[in-house]
């Protein structure tokens, strides 16, 4: 039966540590959601819901892009110099081995504290941004569904169609007041007409008709209301439609701005585990300007 020597009792350690990299993990998902948690108070600081008051969207955009970014940069640089750290190196592998295995255990660090931190905000309230392909659904439907749910450029454009007139005309039939099912009918016509098609002849008297009766106005004014009408139901869907872009816009960017800082985060994570080993090969106190911390 063959003796283990010392070299081949070392090359029998794990190359992958887990206590150290979940030490780490945990280290760097609270000391990032602390951070952001006080990042979030400076931003409600720096920001106002006054006109002329605080800093402007796009100044807290770039704001918070930026602390994202140091808080993924320290938290995870600590996390890994944890890992690093605390990982046993085995005597039997060369340097460059040895610093490979450090940085990958920067990288498990990471990869870890990814989940821990998705898994708190999930069941700390869920994802705070939508993902694009939602907003641009929300964009697609927010004419119609919306004027349905009594909002919307449809509704309104319904109630600017049946205003009474302020002084009826003479002669003119008196304003009776709209039922339920006639608005609705509006609604959806005005809807399709925002989405789909021009405003035809037909649908035009038909709607001039129902002024008539409804708002006490003669035929000629009954006409140029629904003129009027679909001219602004024009105009508020094309907002509304900007507005959805802009949501959409800003979603990519986000996503973006969060990947971003997760690799950086990465980069962060195995630096600071190779940093980490370094110092335990060394047998080197932690300081920080100048002074031991721990």
């Amino acid at each position: 039966m063959a003796t283990l020597t010392p070299a081949s009792t070392a090359s029998r350690i794990a190359s992958v540590d887990w206590a150290p990299v979940f030490a780490g993990a945990i280290g760097a998902a609270a000391l990032s959601l602390v951070f952001i948690a006080f990042g979030a108070a400076i931003g409600l600081t720096l920001t106002s819901p006054w006109p002329g008051s605080g800093l402007s969207l796009v100044a807290t955009g770039v704001f918070i892009m930026y602390w994202t970014a140091l808080v993924q940069i320290l938290s995870f640089a600590l996390g890994g110099y944890i890992a690093g750290r605390l990982r046993p190196a085995a005597a039997d592998v060369g340097t460059d081995e040895r610093q490979f295995r450090d940085g990958a255990h920067g990288f498990l660090v990471w990869s870890v504290g990814i989940i821990m931190m998705a898994l708190v905000t999930a069941f700390g309230g869920g994802v705070a941004a939508r993902s694009a392909s939602t907003v641009a659904a929300g964009a697609a439907t927010a004419v119609g569904a919306a004027g349905q749910n009594g909002m919307g450029p449809a509704t309104y454009a319904t109630d600017l169609l049946l205003r009474p007139a302020a002084t009826p005309a003479a002669g003119a039939a008196a304003a009776t007041p709209a039922d339920p099912a006639v608005r609705q009918e509006i609604s959806r016509l005005f809807s399709s007409i925002a989405t789909s098609r021009e405003l035809t002849v037909r649908d035009r008297d038909y709607l001039a008709t129902i002024v008539e009766r409804r708002a006490g106005l003669p035929a000629a004014e009954a006409r140029q209301r629904v003129t009027e009408a679909v001219t602004e139901l024009r105009t508020l869907e094309v907002r509304a439609r900007e507005q959805a872009d802009r949501a959409r816009k800003a979603s990519v960017l986000t996503a973006f701005t969060v990947a971003a800082t997760f690799l950086i985060g990465l980069a962060a994570a195995c630096a600071g585990a190779a940093f980490g080993g370094r110092h335990r090969d060394e047998n080197t106190p932690f300081s920080m300007f100048g002074r031991t911390v721990w």
